[in-house]
């Protein structure tokens, strides 16, 4: 009598999206909790750093990255690279779009070097996180 072939299950393991979707949802919740909320002194300096380079577009931040997470969950396509790219694209144009128009409002400046331009960009990005973020931190105490 012939042996029987045992067949073994194969096991499922995590593949490398899995990982990726994990990891951008979780930091895309760390994001949020840290930008949104009065969170001590690294909530306080990420808020004043991202106010200071992306402006208001760093409340977008976590949205998109937990969006970006959701798409590639819900494709289920191993190809994570293009995706990223598109949402960087975008960050990146909101960026220029929300420059251009300080620009044309005169709250800065162009008749100065490039760097004492950026300087200044910063400069305005922190002052507004740090109000921003004085802002929500009140009003979430009283509610």
């Amino acid at each position: 009598m012939a042996k029987r072939r045992r067949r073994y299950k194969k096991r499922k393991t995590a593949s490398k999206t899995d990982i990726a979707v994990a990891i951008l949802i979780i930091l895309s919740i760390l994001l949020a909790v840290l930008i949104y909320t009065k969170s001590g002194i690294i909530g306080t300096k990420l808020n004043e750093i991202l106010g200071g380079i992306l402006g208001i577009v760093e409340y977008i931040l976590p949205i998109g990255i937990f969006a970006v997470g959701i798409k590639l969950a819900c494709d289920g396509k191993d190809n994570i690279t293009p995706k990223l790219v598109q949402y960087v694209v975008l960050v990146l144009c909101l960026c220029v779009f929300f420059s251009v128009l300080q620009i044309s409002m005169g709250e800065l400046h162009t008749n100065s070097e490039l760097s004492d331009i950026v300087k200044e960009a910063y400069n305005i990005g922190t002052k507004d996180a740090r109000r921003r973020s004085y802002r929500c931190g009140r009003s979430c105490a009283t509610n």
